[in-house]
């Protein structure tokens, strides 16, 4: 395995950057059976095209920095932002495999950022209308940075010119210039070893009962659909309580309910709550910002890593006895929460690591930080995150107009051509990643009036028949808490979510870069007809 700085990429005149204490725990995090990755899976009813959208992800990879940047040095690590990506981040799947279990393969196949770009894009056909599924790397993009991207490249495909394809070898691929198969890079997912996570889980009460231990490898999602609550949200003191407020209180319950009834003990909870730092710097600050227009994404320092601080929410079983109480307690930690910067890593352990990571010399840092935070692990890890990324009604927003399928996704020409009639974008969902024992990770975000949420799991903890108990227990917690009247709908009225659809024997079905799938299941590989690592010049 080669060194980015040995492998003859160009540079670009942005300088080299040593990664700041945040990323190096983070680094150290990071285990190839468990990769640290956001995603964003994007629906729509149509079908789009693969060349121009593969030059859109070209386009704005060279408007931003991060998107192309590698890791470089074996003690002591540090970003180096190469001119052109190293090796092509964009694929096509068009042999029927579900785009959610393409998006599975993608956030579970680790990365090696010393060789390829810490971007992977796929366009999934599916006969109901291709999906887009970006998955990045959790040490170079956040999901509002990830969010924004996908955003971005969206809005270069919809005004680019009808016929913009890729000249020269690019073009002719097959004749028709489709890139077939999964980005280079994309590796085989590991598998891990029995643990005894799930006998810790299940006598500290610390963590969620697991249902699956040892059984699979790899992270599964399950996609849902929420409606806005209804109900009165005011605590008997005059707070009130905001819609990430309720998704944590509703987590801390459901995963309460959860380990009682699968016969394991439940004590004090912690759930990591993302704040971005970007907007953190005073009382006013959301735990789920506003996000920002695509006119706002020009400057490349908005794509410049992970800019995303944790607290820690904390529950005890007296708490959760009484929804009313345990919303109060939410609150109050919220609250005190938004008033204050948060550190890349909470508690004890992030405390540690930031000073291992500031003062342990260079040249023993890294494989310390690693050891220390493998031994940290079983005891200070927490329960589960729920990452709230709000509302981001542009990533569907109207392009010249709407016609008898919804919205537009091509936009007029330099030529003054009319607008055609495009796919839809009709919903897109997060997705984040946790390894053992926490495994459980809650990505949310909202278009128009639903909130689209993804049970993030990984497969040591539940299986793909597991996992929809759970996400029926945090349905009904989120209805309790947040409607105690039982008025508010499950979901809105013409809304429905992507159902995986799990195979008999639990292994869904899918895809990687050697023919098996997130679980195991064996799948047909579309072979690659374009050269890996070459660039395209739109």
């Amino acid at each position: 395995m080669g060194w980015a700085h040995e492998s003859g990429a160009a540079t670009s005149p942005i300088p080299d950057r040593v990664l700041t204490p945040g990323e190096q725990i983070l680094a150290a995090s990071d285990r190839a059976s468990a990769p640290l990755t956001c995603g964003l899976l994007v629906q729509t009813d149509g079908q789009l095209d693969p060349r121009r959208l593969r030059a859109a992800v070209w386009t704005v990879m060279r408007r931003h920095p991060m998107t192309r940047a590698v890791l470089y040095g074996s003690r002591q690590h540090a970003w180096r932002f190469v001119a052109e990506p190293t090796s092509d981040p964009f694929g096509f799947v068009d042999d029927g495999t579900e785009a959610w279990r393409v998006h599975e393969v993608l956030a579970s196949a680790p990365f090696d950022l010393r060789r390829f770009p810490p971007l992977r894009v796929v366009l999934v056909r599916q006969p109901g209308g291709d999906h887009l599924s970006v998955v990045a790397h959790h040490l170079a993009l956040d999901g509002l940075r990830l969010t924004r991207l996908a955003t971005e490249i969206l809005a270069v495909y919809r005004q680019s010119p009808g016929e913009w394809g890729l000249p020269g070898a690019f073009g002719a691929a097959g004749g028709d210039g489709e890139l077939r198969g999964m980005p280079a890079g994309v590796g085989p997912v590991v598998r891990t070893a029995p643990s005894p996570w799930a006998t810790m889980a299940r006598r500290s009460g610390r963590y969620v009962v697991p249902l699956a231990a040892g059984r699979g490898e790899g992270y599964g999602f399950h996609p849902m659909v929420l409606a806005l609550p209804t109900g009165d949200r005011t605590l008997a003191d005059g707070r009130r309580m905001t819609i990430n407020d309720l998704l944590l209180a509703a987590a801390h319950l459901a995963i309460d309910r959860w380990n009682t009834r699968r016969g394991g003990q439940t004590g004090c909870l912690r759930i990591r709550m993302p704040i971005d730092l970007a907007t953190a710097a005073g009382p006013a600050t959301t735990a789920a910002p506003a996000p920002a227009s695509t006119a706002t994404m020009a400057a490349a320092t908005e794509m410049q890593g992970n800019h995303t601080g944790q607290a820690l929410i904390i529950s005890e079983a007296a708490d959760r006895r009484d929804p009313a109480r345990l919303a109060a307690r939410v609150v109050d930690q919220t609250v005190e929460a938004k008033g204050a910067i948060p550190p890349p890593v909470p508690g004890v352990s992030g405390a540690l690591g930031v000073a291992m990571a500031r003062y342990v010399p260079g040249p023993w840092r890294s494989g310390l930080l690693r050891i220390g935070v493998a031994a940290a692990r079983p005891l200070l890890a927490p329960t589960a995150a729920v990452s709230n990324l709000g509302r981001h009604d542009d990533v569907a927003g109207p392009v010249g107009g709407s016609g008898e399928r919804g919205r537009y996704l091509v936009a007029v020409g330099d030529a003054g051509r009319a607008a055609l009639p495009g796919p839809a974008v009709t919903a897109a969902y997060f997705t984040g990643t946790a390894g053992m024992p926490q495994g459980l990770f809650l990505g949310v975000m909202s278009i128009g009036g639903a909130l689209n949420v993804t049970v993030c799991y990984h497969r040591q903890m539940f299986g793909p028949e597991s996992v929809p108990a759970f996400a029926d227990l945090f349905r009904a917690a989120y209805l309790e808490v947040g409607d105690p009247t039982g008025s508010a709908a499950a979901a809105p009225a013409g809304v429905c979510p992507p159902s995986p659809s799990p195979s008999r024997s639990g292994r869904s079905r899918g895809a990687s870069a050697n023919g098996a799938s997130a679980n195991g299941a064996s799948v047909r590989r579309l072979p690659r007809t374009t050269p890996r690592g070459a660039v395209p010049t739109p």
